[in-house]
C-alpha cells in the first residue's frame, strides 16, 4: 500500500527542459506526422531505392484502396505506397512498407500489429502517439521497444505484452549468484556501456591504491583510473550512449567527499576533472550513492544528484547547477529518473525519485520542483530501473562479494523499478519490485529460489549489458 505523506515546493529556479523519449527505451522518428487519419505519412523521411510510386490503373485516382500487395492485412494505401514520388520504408531497409511484413523491423509482423483496425479503417495506434503500431516500435508508449517485449499475454488481460504498458503479473523468484571471483572491499558499481564491462569502488574505506576497477567477463579486475583516497561510501554513475543532453558515453561521476562537489573521470579513466563542479552556496551535502545520468529526456539528459543534506540537483554537459528542491536535511541516498509513461509509471512518470532511508520514505520530484513522500515500506538504499536484456549485479557489503542474476528471471516484468534496503532481513532478497497497479503504488519483495545465495547488506546495484563469470554476457543478449 502506498502512503503519500507530503508535498512540497522547491526554492531554486529550473532550467527550461525539452521533453522527449529516451533512446534507451525507444528509438523512433518524431519527424512522423501525429495525424493519425492520414494513410499516407512519410515515416522516417527514407524511401527506398528504385522504389518508385507505382499506382494501380483505377482511374482518376491512381490507386486502388483495397490492394495488400504483402498480404499482411494493410492496405497498400495505408502502407504508404502512394507517398509522394517513393513509398515509405519505415525502417530504411529498401523495402517499401507495402511490401514489407516487418515494417518497422521489431520483430513483430505486420500482420500481427495492424489488427484490429480501428472503426475507421486504419491500422490501430495503441499509445495514441499518432504512429499506427506497425511504424512504432514502441507501441504501448511504455518506453521499452516491441522488439524486447513478449508477443504473449503474460498478465492474462487479453493484451499481448508489446501492447500492454503495465505489467499486472506476480514477482518472480530470482536466483542471486556470488560471483566467485574475489574483490577488494566494494561499495559502489554501475555499468560501463562503452567498455561493455561493470566498474566498481573498490578499497573502502581508504581509497588505496587507487579507487576504481573495472570487472571483466572473467571475473578479473582491473584499475580503471588513478584517482584515489576517496574515503566515504564512493557511489557512482556512468553516461550511456545517445545521452539526450550531450554528455559522451563513458563518462564517470561521483561525489569527491568534499562538501558540494562532484568528479568527472573520462571514459577510458585518463583525464581527471577534480572538481568538475561545485555547488554553489555552503552546506550543500555529499553525494553518497545519490548520482544518475537521465536517459529519458524528461529531464533533458543531465546529471541528477541528491545530496545527505536533501538537496537534489540537475547539471548539464557544460557543468550549470540548479537547483531542483531543498529537504532540509534529509539524508537521501539512491537517485534515479522515472520514464513520462503514466500507464506504466503512476504518480512516478517523469519524475526523479530518491530514498531517504532514514526516514523510510521515497521521494518524487517533479521538473517544476514540487515533490511527495511515499511510505512503502522499505528503506531504500538504492534505486535502479530494470532495463531489458541485461544483467542484474549488486554489491553484498557483508561479504564484499559480487552478486548477479541473469536477465532472464526480470523479463516478465522488464521497465519495473527495483528498490534496495540496506538492512536484509535472515533467507530474504532485501530487494523489492516497484510497480504500478493502476490505482497504487506497490513495492513487493523478490522472492529467492531454492538454490539462491543469501544476502546480508546491500550497497550499490545495477543493470548491464556485460556478463561476469558465473553471469555471462549471452543471458544478457550481447
Amino acid at each position: 500500500m502506498e502512503v503519500i505523506l507530503s508535498r512540497g515546493l522547491s526554492i531554486g529556479i529550473m532550467l527550461s527542459v525539452v521533453s522527449c523519449k529516451t533512446p534507451e527505451f525507444k528509438a523512433e522518428d518524431e519527424s512522423i506526422s501525429r495525424d493519425d487519419r492520414s494513410p499516407v505519412r512519410d515515416t522516417d523521411g527514407t524511401v527506398a531505392t528504385g522504389t518508385p510510386r507505382t499506382p494501380t490503373d483505377t482511374g482518376d485516382t491512381g490507386r486502388d484502396p483495397t490492394l495488400d500487395s504483402d498480404g499482411d492485412g494493410i492496405s497498400d494505401e495505408h502502407e504508404g505506397r502512394y507517398s509522394g514520388s517513393r513509398a515509405t520504408d519505415t525502417d530504411g531497409d529498401g523495402i517499401p512498407d507495402y511490401l514489407d511484413l516487418d515494417s518497422d523491423n521489431d520483430g513483430i509482423s505486420d500482420s500481427a500489429e495492424g489488427v484490429p483496425t480501428t472503426s475507421s479503417g486504419f491500422p490501430p495506434d495503441t499509445d495514441g502517439d499518432g504512429i499506427p503500431d506497425f511504424r512504432d516500435t514502441d507501441s504501448d508508449g511504455d518506453f521499452i521497444e516491441d522488439r524486447w517485449e513478449s508477443t504473449a499475454d503474460l498478465d492474462g488481460d487479453g493484451r499481448p505484452q508489446w501492447r500492454d504498458p503495465r505489467a499486472d503479473v506476480p514477482t518472480p523468484a530470482i536466483n542471486l549468484i556470488a560471483i566467485s571471483t574475489e574483490f577488494n572491499a566494494p561499495v559502489g558499481i554501475d555499468y560501463h556501456e562503452t567498455s561493455d564491462t561493470v566498474i566498481m569502488s573498490v578499497n573502502y574505506s581508504g581509497g588505496l591504491p587507487y579507487n576504481f576497477e573495472r570487472v571483466l567477463d572473467d571475473g578479473s579486475h582491473v584499475q580503471f583510473s588513478t584517482f584515489s583516497g576517496l574515503t566515504n561510501e564512493v557511489k557512482i554513475a556512468t553516461s550511456r550512449t545517445e545521452n539526450p543532453g550531450g554528455f559522451e558515453p563513458g563518462l564517470l561521476f561521483v561525489g569527491n567527499g568534499v562538501d558540494g562537489q562532484i568528479t568527472r573521470i573520462s571514459s577510458d579513466g585518463s583525464t581527471i576533472d577534480n572538481p568538475w563542479v561545485d555547488l554553489p552556496g555552503d552546506g550543500n551535502g555529499l553525494m553518497r550513492g545519490s548520482l544518475f545520468v537521465d536517459q529519458s529526456g524528461e529531464w533533458g539528459g543531465d546529471l541528477i544528484v541528491v545530496t545527505t543534506t536533501g538537496e537534489a540537483w540537475r547539471v548539464d554537459s557544460d557543468g550549470n547547477p540548479t537547483l531542483i528542491a531543498d529537504l532540509g536535511g534529509t539524508h537521501l541516498e539512491g537517485v534515479i529518473t522515472v520514464p513520462p509513461s503514466e500507464a506504466r509509471y503512476g504518480p512516478l512518470a517523469g519524475r526523479v525519485i530518491a530514498g531517504a532511508e532514514g526516514e523510510g520514505l521515497l521521494y518524487a520530484f517533479a521538473t517544476d520542483g514540487t515533490w511527495e513522500a511515499y511510505d512503502l515500506g522499505v528503506r531504500v538504499e538504492d534505486i535502479e530501473l530494470i532495463l531489458p536484456n541485461e544483467n542484474f549485479f549488486g554489491v553484498n557489503y557483508g561479504s564484499s562479494r559480487l552478486v548477479g542474476t541473469p536477465s532472464a528471471y526480470f523479463a516478465s516484468i522488464t521497465g519495473d523499478i527495483m528498490l534496495t534496503q540496506e538492512g536484509v532481513d535472515p533467507e530474504t532478497s532485501g530487494l523489492y519490485r516497484l510497480h504500478w497497479t493502476g490505482e497504487s503504488l506497490v513495492a513487493e519483495l523478490f522472492p529467492l529460489t531454492p538454490e539462491s545465495y543469501v544476502p546480508s547488506q546491500w550497497e550499490h546495484v545495477t543493470f548491464a549489458g556485460a556478463g561476469i563469470r558465473e553471469v555471462p554476457d549471452d543471458l544478457a543478449g550481447g
